[in-house]
């Protein structure tokens, strides 16, 4: 490493020299504020005729590189915003000079041959800075014709310095003189040298604010350990595809998915990039090797964003997986399309079997309306899970079902008693993601080929909302409570194109419009002579019938998971509803680390503590909290067996294992902690 003051127009202007900025960098994005505050420091160097030292830019961080014919590629690591504004800055300072003025004509030409062009090289060494790839076109027209795209920064920005060089009350030549006392400190690496990584020094840069994304630096850990010309090569096959297909602002997410799917477990949204690089090194990886299977799996995850891969009925079943926002099954799903599309290890019919059971799990929750916290869990473990049971000589739709109908608790899937009761009897029209609309959709979708497209549809109430007198007049004396429990549920719903032209009508003049309508769902309420309470619970049933065959059960040889037996070295989630009775515990589990516990007091003791040190405030007003008053106190002597967890502070220990495992769940509740704890039961 070589380190040390200079100034800025001395590293510049070294002969033979680029300033390369590495593809993985972000685009050049000082905005106006930036570019007029460093004019304005500029200025303050002329103001300040007694300051000799200039102004102190800040660090310049660049790996060096020699090249062939005697030329040096300094690649930039930080520092690339105020270099790319300093070129600009030159050119136009460059540009603002008078041709016709000898002493301006003599620096107009030291400018273009000293900082903006190598003189004697090749073409592609000519222009000593070369941004990155969506800059540079913008850079080139700049230099060679002064004209650029005028959306980019380079030509924006270009243009602002030349207002105000043209606005400034001090001379171009003042200007740059006083660019030219512009102080930096350069650290100059040496890429072979493993004392020197560049990517150590990138993520402590990173760290004191450049605010990347997860992705920005999954990105540059890639690409950056690379000879320059290979980055490129690497970046423009695989990465700039990957961005095609997500677009930058989805990479962060996808990553984790697919971590996620490798590993089994959901990374920390804030640790993806450290899991990420453990996963690379523990793999063995090389850089195309990991851009080769991210571009991969990248295709599908734009699959289901865009819920389109061009295949009919796959797509079909990936839009009732997003018109759920089920993001929580992509883990999962990433693999199932590869062992179709890529590994052609399964078969079309079971890839469309297997998203019809993901389909029916995740709508018989939604319709139960079970708690969601689990699903990641659940989809997290589900590859390996699977692959476990397909080693075992399942097929993969056995696997599946095997996998999906052995979960309890709050991660069942719900059997045709409980789907029946809920789906009959549940609110349905005021639950999120518009249940009601796509569940009614899909039913008619199912009898009735000539479906009309779902965004030109809203849900009616057939028993309108608010009851009109002659509503009143027809359901009799019970007429409010049967308005009361059944307005919103099922059986009173129907879809039509025309719900605000009937809405309050009587339901005889409603059949006639219904009778004519191209919707056989609603066609078919004419049936009724009349519509009351046992119209609406006959109709409820005549459409669970329909939606039992549309989200249907798989096969169930879980018949007694309440009974579920724990396995020793599995991973159980604390929303899992589960019986820790005559079971001891071997870890706690947090966020994915691991603590090691000998029994349920010694479990509760980590807890509390790490909930402690994560949130001293939050901990003590629970003292407060009524549904803590039999757990945490201030008095030792108020508690059978007090364990003291700070100054003032007492748990109570004498527990059963159960009591622990639901005070767990509480203190969980109280942190929004519930889906980052786990814990693994003794062998």
């Amino acid at each position: 490493m070589q380190a040390g003051p200079m100034k800025l127009l001395g590293l510049l202007k070294e002969n033979k020299t680029t300033f390369n900025i590495p593809v993985y960098q972000r685009n050049y994005e000082w905005n106006k504020e930036q570019v007029e505050q460093f004019f304005r420091d500029i200025e303050g160097i002329i103001d300040d005729n007694n300051n000799n030292n200039g102004h102190f830019l800040g660090t310049i961080v660049f790996v060096s590189n020699e090249k062939q014919g005697l030329m040096m590629e300094r690649i930039i690591i930080d520092g690339q915003q105020r270099i790319t504004t300093t070129m600009l800055l030159l050119k136009a300072i460059y540009d603002s000079l008078d041709e016709n003025n000898n002493e301006e004509k003599n620096l107009k030409q030291e400018i273009y041959e000293t900082y903006i062009i190598n003189k004697y090289v090749d073409d592609k060494y000519k222009l000593k800075l070369k941004p990155v790839q969506e800059d540079m076109n913008a850079y080139i027209d700049l230099i060679e014709s002064n004209k650029a795209n005028e959306e980019s920064k380079i030509y924006t920005n270009y243009k602002l310095l030349m207002d105000l060089i043209s606005s400034s009350h001090y001379s171009v030549q003042q200007i740059f003189e006083a660019l030219s006392r512009i102080q930096i400190v350069y650290i100059s690496l040496d890429k072979n040298s493993k004392a020197e990584n560049p990517q150590l020094i990138f993520e402590s840069l990173n760290s004191t604010g450049l605010s990347l994304t997860e992705a920005d630096l999954i990105r540059n850990f890639i690409l950056m350990g690379l000879e320059y010309d290979k980055q490129v090569e690497l970046y423009k096959k695989y990465w700039v595809n990957i961005e095609k297909l997500l677009t930058n602002a989805r990479i962060s997410e996808f990553v984790r998915d697919y971590l996620t799917m490798k590993l089994g477990y959901a990374p920390n949204r804030k640790k993806v990039y450290a899991t990420f690089k453990k996963f690379y090194f523990k793999n063995n990886y090389t850089s195309e090797d990991i851009l080769t299977d991210l571009l991969r799996y990248s295709k599908y995850y734009s699959w289901f964003i865009n819920l389109e891969t061009g295949i009919k009925d796959i797509d079909e079943l990936l839009w009732m997986l997003g018109y759920m926002k089920s993001t929580v099954v992509y883990p999962y799903l990433l693999e199932l399309f590869d062992d179709y599309f890529e590994k052609e290890i399964i078969s079309k019919d079971e890839l469309l079997e297997v998203m019809n059971i993901l389909n029916s799990y995740l709508y018989r929750r939604a319709i139960c309306n079970i708690p969601t916290n689990v699903l990641n869990k659940v989809f997290a473990s589900m590859t390996k899970s699977v692959a476990d049971l397909i080693n075992k000589r399942k097929t993969h739709v056995e696997a599946v079902t095997d996998y999906l109908m052995s979960k309890s608790g709050n991660a069942i899937f719900p059997r045709d008693e409980q789907f029946r009761k809920s789906f009959i009897e549940t609110d349905i029209y005021n639950r999120g993601n518009k249940l009601a609309l796509f569940t009614l959709y899909n039913i008619e979708k199912y009898q009735h080929r000539e479906i009309v497209e779902l965004d030109q549809l809203t849900v009616e109430h057939i028993m309108p909302q608010t009851l009109t007198p002659k509503w009143k007049i027809d359901l009799g004396r019970d007429g409010d409570e049967i308005h009361k429990l059944y307005k919103d549920t099922i059986g009173n719903l129907t879809i039509t194109k025309y719900n605000s032209e009937i809405s309050n009508k009587s339901f005889e003049d409603k059949k006639d419009i219904y009778i004519n309508s191209n919707i056989k769902l609603t066609r078919d309420i004419s049936k009724y002579d009349k519509w009351d309470k046992d119209s609406i619970i006959d109709r409820a049933n005549a459409l669970f019938e329909i939606a039992n065959k549309i989200w249907s059960l798989p096969v169930d040889n879980y018949s007694n998971v309440s009974q579920e037996n724990l396995i020793p070295g599995e991973e159980y989630s604390i929303a899992d509803n589960v019986n820790v009775t005559g079971y001891k515990p071997s870890a706690l589990i947090i966020d994915n680390d691991r603590i090691s516990v000998s029994s349920w007091k010694e479990f509760l003791i980590e807890m509390c503590k790490f909930l402690l040190d994560f949130d001293r405030e939050l901990f003590y007003s629970l003292l407060d909290n009524k549904n803590f008053k039999k757990l945490i106190t201030s008095d030792a002597n108020s508690i059978r067996r007090p364990e003291q967890l700070s100054r003032g502070l007492y748990l109570e220990t004498n527990l059963s294992a159960n009591d622990i495992i639901n005070y767990v769940r509480l203190l969980a509740e109280e942190y929004d902690m519930e889906e980052f704890i786990e814990f693994i039961i003794r062998y």
